[in-house]
This record gives structure tokens, C-alpha cells and sequence, in this order.
């Protein structure tokens, strides 16, 4: 049997636990050292202000960037711009377009794409406005599914609307590479509205986003009958505040909605400006040629002096050139000195077809005339 030395071993134990108390001696040691010379420094910087140490300066405070707003007399819409929608959106965005229209699940829009061209655009988020759409999954003329979507049944989509809403809103900041949306709108194929009761569910889910921050401003669009609308306004508790309509002769350019949209103070969105009856503008080419601008850009200013958005989704880099100037000398081609102001937009409006161009009240909201248009005619 072999024999452990207790002797031995009790001598290894001491000198271990003298060690451990070496070492925490030496640590108090340390740290009163430190401490009493602390207080040294504080009572000779004291004593002595130029021996103090400089302070840092504070961080200076950030400023909050200014985002874009809604009420742009500008932006540029993606419909029909399919696999060149990426690339025309940067181009658009290098010109000065800053608020970008677009739509989720809807099939005459690439929304990946204005994902792809506003980041590659080389501003940053807050730069820019952009704004999507939701479109019901049974709308069968322009509802289209996205590859990410889960397995369901073609003939009836999700189970509920609400289902819906969600599944459009994930899929919509995916594509556009982005942690919130600034406008959602409910999208009515053309003057079909959609079914009030849905609408209403689906607008109650759009005012939860709205709450948590993931969505905006919320808006609509083809709405034609003020008195559904004032009725939907007051119904609802995040009210829209864009309608998005198109601005042509067989809805007499809107003239019925203007006292509603005035009141709610609504900011119009006009689709179809160029293409449609307007004729590019053609019936007011003598004022237009007087004012040194081409018939287009007389029209879209005109919408502009109203205080009404265009949506434009030209494809011409000149056009996008002649868009933007026009969206910054606008108030100098309607707006005159004196009593006759608005003349010339109710010329204009006569000319085109409407009964009456809003009348303006507010001339605070005219911007500047002291700037003139450039000229780009051909």
C-alpha cells in the first residue's frame, strides 16, 4: 500500500492559497493606487484649470432628412414599363423624379423592379416617395400572382381579404427593398368599385400598418361618386389622402368630385393625362406656343396648377427632361399679376372640354412665378 505524504501535501496546499493571497493583495494595491491618484488629478485640476483635461465636444445633432412629400406636382408610374422598369426608374430618379407610383400583384407592373431601380439610383431611402398598391386577389382583369406567393387555389385565392392585405404588404417591401411604404392604395379596376364591405376589412388592416409605422399614408384610386366618398371619409379612422383618378372627357375630368376632394383636402393623382382625350394637349397649342412651351408640357402644368399630381411613365429621356422642368416653372405659366390670376386656366379649361378648372382660393399653395419655363420645342 502505497503511502501519501500528508506533510508533503499540506506544504503544496499552503503555498497555493499564500499565492491566491498574494495576488489579491497586489489587485487592492492596484486599485487604490489608481484611485488616490484620481483624486490627486481632480483636486490639481481644481487648483489649476489649465491642467484640466479637454472635454469633448457633444455630438452634433442630426437633423432629421426631409422626406419627400404626397403633395409632389410630379411622379412617375411604372405601368407597361415591364423588364425595363429597373432601368427606367433609375434614369427617371437621375432626372429629378422623386415620387415613384406603382402596384403589387397587379399585371402591367414590374414592382421588383422599381425595387431594383431606386436602389441603384444612388440615393437613400428617405429620398424617396414610394408608393404601391393593393389589388384584390379576385379581381380577375388585373390581379397577378408573384413567384414568392404560397400554393393556393387559382379560383379563390386566400381564404379572407385581410389574408390578403398582409400577404400583399410582405411581398411589396420585399420587392422594393425597403422597411416601409410611404402610400398604400386600394386599387378599384378602373370605375368598378370594389366591394364595400371587403374594402372596408381590407381598409381596416391598412390602418394597422399605418399604426405600427409600416405604412404611411393611405389612398385609393377610380373613385367617381362624392357622395360615397364623403360618406367612406367620415366611416373610417385613418382616412385616405389620395385618390388616384384618371383625367379624361368621359368623367368630365372630375369636375363633380372637385368640391369633395377640395373639402377633405385631398391630394389628386391624374393618370392618362397625354394619351387620352386630351390629345396632348393639342387644343391649346397657340397658348402654349405663346408661352414658349410645347402643347404636352402646357397640359401637364396646367393639371399642376391645380395642385393635382401628374403621373407621367414616359420612356424618352427627353420627355423625362421636359417633364421635370415643367414641374418647376409651372406656376409662371398660369398665374399672372393682379384680378386675372386664374385666367388663363379658365381658358385653357374651356378649351380642353371642362366646364371649370378648380378655382384656386389659396395662392399661398401657387409656389413661385418669378421662375420661367425653358424652352425645349423641337
Amino acid at each position: 500500500m502505497v503511502k501519501i505524504s500528508r506533510k508533503a501535501n499540506n506544504g503544496s496546499g499552503c503555498r497555493r492559497h499564500q499565492y491566491i493571497q498574494w495576488i489579491v493583495r497586489a489587485t487592492l494595491a492596484s486599485l487604490f493606487v489608481a484611485y488616490s491618484f484620481r483624486e490627486i488629478r481632480i483636486i490639481i485640476n481644481q487648483s489649476d484649470p489649465n491642467l484640466a483635461p479637454k472635454m469633448m465636444p457633444p455630438k452634433p445633432q442630426i437633423p432629421v432628412p426631409h422626406e419627400v412629400s404626397y403633395q409632389t406636382p410630379l411622379a412617375y408610374g411604372t405601368k407597361d414599363l415591364k423588364d425595363r422598369t429597373g432601368a427606367l426608374v433609375a434614369q427617371a430618379i437621375g432626372e429629378g423624379f422623386r415620387h415613384i407610383v406603382t402596384c403589387g400583384h397587379h399585371q402591367k407592373h414590374n414592382e421588383s423592379g422599381v425595387g431594383f431601380g431606386w436602389t441603384t439610383s444612388g440615393l437613400d431611402r428617405h429620398e424617396i416617395f414610394l408608393q404601391t398598391c393593393f389589388v384584390p386577389f379576385g379581381s380577375t382583369e388585373e390581379f397577378q400572382r408573384q413567384p414568392s406567393d404560397p400554393m393556393f387555389r387559382e379560383d379563390w385565392g386566400l381564404e379572407t381579404i385581410e389574408d390578403q392585405v398582409h400577404l400583399s404588404v410582405s411581398t411589396s417591401l420585399k420587392n422594393l427593398q425597403t422597411t416601409y411604404i410611404d402610400a398604400l392604395i386600394f386599387h378599384n379596376f378602373r370605375a368598378k368599385r370594389w366591394d364595400d364591405n371587403e374594402m372596408m376589412r381590407a381598409w381596416r388592416v391598412f390602418e394597422q400598418y399605418v399604426d405600427n409605422g409600416t405604412i404611411k399614408y393611405l389612398g385609393m384610386t377610380s373613385v367617381h361618386d362624392p357622395e360615397w366618398f364623403d360618406q367612406f371619409y367620415d366611416s373610417v379612422r385613418i382616412p385616405p389622402i389620395t385618390v388616384q383618378n384618371r383625367f379624361h372627357s368621359n368623367r368630365q375630368y372630375d369636375v363633380n368630385m372637385q368640391e369633395v376632394f377640395g373639402k377633405r383636402k385631398i391630394q389628386v393623382q391624374r393618370f392618362w393625362l397625354l394619351n387620352g382625350s386630351s390629345g396632348m394637349g393639342r387644343n391649346n397649342k397657340e397658348m402654349a406656343d405663346a408661352k414658349n412651351v410645347t402643347p404636352a408640357q402646357l397640359m401637364l402644368g396646367f393639371v399642376m396648377s391645380g395642385s393635382e399630381t401628374c403621373l407621367v411613365g414616359t420612356t424618352s429621356l427627353q420627355h423625362m427632361k421636359e417633364d421635370i422642368e415643367i414641374s418647376k416653372c409651372y406656376p409662371s405659366l398660369f398665374f399672372g399679376g393682379g384680378d386675372n390670376y386664374d385666367a388663363d386656366r379658365q381658358t385653357y379649361a374651356q378649351k380642353l372640354g371642362m366646364k371649370q378648372a378648380r378655382p384656386l382660393t389659396d395662392l399661398s399653395i401657387v409656389g413661385d412665378t418669378s421662375r420661367s419655363c425653358q424652352s425645349m420645342q423641337e
